[in-house]
């Protein structure tokens, strides 16, 4: 019995510790016969899986209407090739992103559902209608609850195949706010990005929040140094002259970062733990969330701005630290605490941008991208949270530099596996290729 509990650790350690090398497929398919040379040259390198996007809008055009047909396809592809399939949730839309090449809004039932107030409203005054808002979530979670449960319903013969199953959490399938997106203008890289909460429902939310945490209008104005008579007059920041006066370290700045932040998190959680819910036990599936890798503006010097307005770190506490993970301990501990919580630990942390240098692009842009991929898989592993990369853009795949810098996480920062974006980058040159077997052959 001794001998065999330790063989079953040993083995278990090794499936959820073991580093893993997966591909995205491309954003749809519609080539099915390369599709299938492309997996099969893939398995020949010793890829692990294949990631593709399992995408809202295509499957419930109508509310309560599945049509997994496509996927029925895609997946028996992957699976028949002798790949692990990887499907992410996509609860977002494709279109308006870096490389996006297809247009597929999520489903416009949702809208007529739940209108205008669920989009994200920015300080533009644009909305973005490429995710439901982080404040429609508990109101939208049997939306959600009813995707995933035809989903796992519907894939139940198929579930020892997959290796983990990806939840979207926002735009680009990552937890952040659409702060540097298409509905905006000149907030891209290396912007600070546009803030995100002025929907009637996100002002309504600020306003709560500040009222719980102060409970008297006086409390709030020693706090703010500020001369209200009423919490209705709580707003969020005016840009052109909070920025001005570098109000995001004053304690108005902070209360609202905190909330901006934290109202993220929340969405992200209450997703997570539905996720949790449904698919424990589900064959060996695992789940994932990714963060994005925001690198610029982070350099020495930099102001954080474009991380701050995209929601994933806060100004009240202090983001140049190793104690906080240069901001990130939270965003990490919704992870953590939710495992604890569930008592379910297969859920993993992927983090972008594993590819890049410090200091690349113009000096203006303050890039500071390998230090941030250490400093979040620091913080990752100080809370027991299992971290695997990716490349940010599916171009660096033909420079060897790109591939030397996701070597050096995978054996100095922790990385448990990577996800290349995307399966043609790693096919289409012979850099990508030997890159890719090597990988394999050396962890």
């Amino acid at each position: 019995m001794k001998n065999f509990l330790t063989t079953l650790f040993i083995l278990m350690s090794t499936y959820v510790n073991g580093k893993v090398f997966n591909v995205m497929a491309p954003l749809t398919v519609d080539n099915f016969d390369h599709f299938a040379y492309e997996l099969r040259e893939m398995k020949k390198l010793g890829a692990t899986g294949v990631s593709t996007d399992v995408w809202w809008g295509l499957v419930e055009k109508q509310d309560q209407q599945f049509d997994w047909s496509y996927y029925d396809k895609l997946s028996s592809l992957i699976i028949d090739s002798g790949l692990k399939w990887v499907p992410i949730l996509s609860f977002h839309q494709c279109g308006g992103n870096v490389g996006d090449t297809c247009n597929i809004p999520i489903p416009s039932w949702l809208w007529s559902k739940y209108g205008q107030g669920a989009m994200t409203k920015s300080e533009q005054g644009n909305f973005s209608k490429e995710f439901l808002s982080v404040w429609t979530t508990k109101k939208a979670i049997s939306d959600y609850s009813d995707f995933m449960s035809a989903f796992k319903n519907h894939f139940h013969n198929k579930k020892n195949d997959i290796y983990e199953i990806n939840i979207s959490l926002g735009p680009a399938g990552e937890l952040r706010y659409p702060s540097y997106n298409s509905h905006d203008q000149n907030t891209g890289y290396p912007t600070r990005g546009a803030i995100q909460a002025y929907s009637s429902s996100a002002i309504q939310s600020f306003k709560q929040y500040i009222k719980e945490k102060y409970k008297t209008v006086g409390a709030l104005n020693n706090s703010w140094g500020f001369n209200l008579n009423s919490f209705e007059l709580v707003m969020p920041p005016t840009p052109s002259l909070f920025y001005s006066k570098e109000e995001q370290e004053t304690k108005y700045g902070q209360d609202f970062y905190e909330w901006y932040s934290k109202s993220l998190r929340d969405h992200g959680r209450e997703l997570l733990s539905l996720a949790v819910d449904t698919f424990r036990n589900y064959g060996n599936a695992q789940l994932g969330v990714k963060v994005p890798g925001i690198h610029w503006r982070v350099a020495p010097g930099g102001d954080r701005m474009a991380e701050l307005n995209a929601g994933l770190i806060s100004t009240d506490q202090n983001i140049y630290s190793d104690k906080t993970g240069h901001g990130y301990n939270r965003i990490i501990s919704m992870i953590s605490d939710l495992k604890k919580e569930k008592g379910f630990d297969l859920i993993n942390l992927h983090f972008t941008c594993l590819e890049m240098d410090n200091n690349e692009g113009p000096e203006y842009a303050q890039s500071y991208a390998k230090a941030l991929v250490f400093w979040v898989a620091q913080e990752a592993q100080r809370q027991g949270v299992r971290i695997l990369g990716e490349n940010a853009l599916a171009g660096t795949l033909y420079s060897q530099r790109a591939w030397d810098n996701i070597e050096n996480a995978l054996l100095f920062g922790g990385y448990d596996g990577v996800t290349f974006l995307r399966m043609g980058n790693v096919l289409g040159s012979s850099t990508g290729r030997s890159n890719f077997r090597n990988l394999v052959e050396t962890f």
